[in-house]
């Protein structure tokens, strides 16, 4: 080791790292840094230290503070616990990765092993990149969790005053339970709001200083009165009504609700402006997918309310029109109603819907031809695992030739570096392999299934059915002169020419009495090549 290097110590931990379960402490990589430094007779001139987030760059001082050092020349090596440490975003992994190749960084030493300069770059950016994408895939997996536990009735975040996380299952099975302490008391505070006679800050004091209000304990916040900016917040929340937003979506939780939905819409109306209640919002299944064709600008809905003398009824009318978000552009479209819409969905889809002979037909032919992939999917898994095998042979041969002094140390180490490279690449090529050859079957089963019953559902199926069908439609949805306008995705037509090409053939062999059984299931095989001669490259599941 060069020992005119001179050195710094990184320590970090991650804001969301609870205190209980951090992979390392800051004092706990410092020491490991320092025994190190010791053991290796390094000479440290700087140690930097910070409890941030890696996920995102530009928000570490820390991190701003090394890379300014490294550029002045004041450090050329760094010791950290792990290179995950240092970043998780490809932009300041980047950075480390441009100083070392510039031997602006001599030497990056981590618990596991030593970066030069001349090692492979591939391998520090497999590294780098297995750290980001821990960071993406745990942010997905995080929302995913949290959606699926508000859809079973859970609130998946810390409830309002008055309710606790239960804490006798395992984490991110919390349930939301009464806090029996608070809840009679935060009950009694709406009900001093709906008499419409105390103002929030007066509600405050009672619940304060008459009560004794005070929150919950936790690990480090607690056992404080409550503001008056969350007296706001509390009294605006629809959770007590027994259901909860997450994501912009309304729930129906499983927890016990406080007050009626009247009771929360009054205290509304006593807080919004000048006594109106609260906006309501409406669910319209159309909005945000189409554009207009004229200025480009989204199309909205907006709800109607009109008395007809001749019925002596309020009706309620929509109506699908522009924006006009685009001021510099005067659009002259026409709004367009929600029943002429959905009729000309409804048509569309009719247009495109395929025969049930003709679908019974491709799902016999997708059926066959899943057996021959998945046939074709285990031989390649079971070659690409003999190389995995393979390679992890050479490795452990390697290590024997270094042990017996057949080969010396440096050598051992870049034909190691190689072989982990190719590993690593066989690795990832054995766990894409199933995903990659079940996907077209997957989808080319969805699209026949959708051109055969997205007409049903669409005419049956609620708001978020008939949005996701009409969505699923093709691209480019857009409203000109009150008509309709889709690209319709390219496998419609494919399937409508096949249907079309085939039908006849497929009524003669069914109304052939001459043939057996046999014969006729002879007689549709040879029908199925043709079916499947186009196939889509370019297949979006509906």
């Amino acid at each position: 080791m060069d020992k005119n290097i001179k050195w710094a110590i990184y320590a970090r931990k991650s804001t969301t790292d609870s205190e209980d379960k951090q992979i390392q402490s800051i004092d706990d990589q410092i020491s490991f840094a320092k025994e190190m430094a010791t053991r290796e007779g390094l000479k440290v001139v700087e140690i930097i230290s910070e409890s941030r987030s890696a996920k995102v760059p530009y928000k570490r001082e820390g991190f701003d503070r090394l890379t300014t050092m490294i550029d002045k020349g004041e450090i050329n090596g760094l010791i950290v616990w792990k290179m995950d440490r240092l970043s998780r975003n490809p932009i300041e992994s980047g950075a480390i990765q441009y100083y070392s190749q510039q031997e602006k960084l001599k030497c990056i030493i981590t618990a596991e092993k030593k970066y030069w300069p001349e090692d492979n770059a591939l391998i520090y950016a497999v590294e780098q990149g297995m750290a980001n994408q821990y960071v993406r895939d745990l942010s997905k997996n995080v929302k995913r969790g949290m959606k699926s536990k508000a859809e079973k009735g859970h609130f998946p975040n810390i409830p309002p005053i008055g309710y606790l996380n239960s804490k006798k299952r395992e984490k991110g099975a919390e349930t939301i339970i009464t806090d029996h302490e608070r809840f009679l008391t935060v009950r009694k505070m709406w009900d001093l709001m709906l008499t419409g006679n105390y103002s929030l800050p007066q509600v405050l004091k009672i619940a304060t200083d008459d009560w004794g209000l005070r929150t919950p304990n936790r690990k480090r916040l607690g056992g404080k009165p409550l503001s008056v900016s969350y007296m706001y917040v509390m009294f605006t929340n629809i959770f007590f009504t027994g259901n909860f937003m997450y994501a912009g979506k309304m729930y129906v939780g499983k927890h016990e609700k406080m007050i009626t939905v009247d009771e929360f819409d009054t205290v509304q109306m006593i807080l919004g402006k000048k006594g109106r209640p609260r906006a309501k919002t409406h669910e319209f299944p159309f909005t945000g997918i189409m554009n207009c064709s004229e200025c480009g600008a989204r199309i909205t809905a907006t709800e109607k309310k009109k008395f007809v003398k001749s019925k002596g009824s309020l009706n309620t009318y929509i109506y699908y029109h522009c924006t006009g978000r685009k001021k510099y552009i005067k659009c002259s479209q026409e709004r367009l109603k929600v029943e002429k819409l959905e009729e000309t969905v409804h048509n569309l889809i009719g247009q495109n819907m395929i025969n049930e002979k003709f679908y019974k037909l491709g799902l016999e032919v997708l059926g066959e031809m899943h057996e021959l992939e998945t046939g074709s999917r285990q031989e390649i898994f079971e070659t690409q695992q003999r190389n995995v095998e393979e390679i992890q042979k050479k490795i452990d041969s390697l290590l024997g030739f270094l042990i017996n002094q057949t080969i010396s140390e440096p050598i051992y180490k870049v034909e190691k570096e190689k072989l982990e490279v190719e590993l690593t690449r066989e690795k990832i090529k054995l766990s894409e392999t199933e995903k990659r050859a079940k996907s077209w079957t997957m989808l080319t089963e969805n699209v026949v299934h959708f051109a055969r019953c997205a007409s049903l559902a669409f005419k049956d199926g609620g708001n978020q059915t008939k949005r996701e069908i009409f969505s699923s439609l093709g691209l480019n949805h857009r409203l000109e002169s009150k008509k309709l306008l889709i690209d319709l995705h390219s496998w419609f037509a494919v399937l409508k020419k096949g249907e079309k090409e085939l039908s006849t053939e497929i009524e003669a062999l069914e109304l052939n009495k001459i043939l057996n059984t046999k014969g006729r299931s002879e007689a549709f095989a040879s029908l199925r090549p043709r079916l499947c001669a186009e196939k889509d490259s370019n297949l979006r599941s509906p």
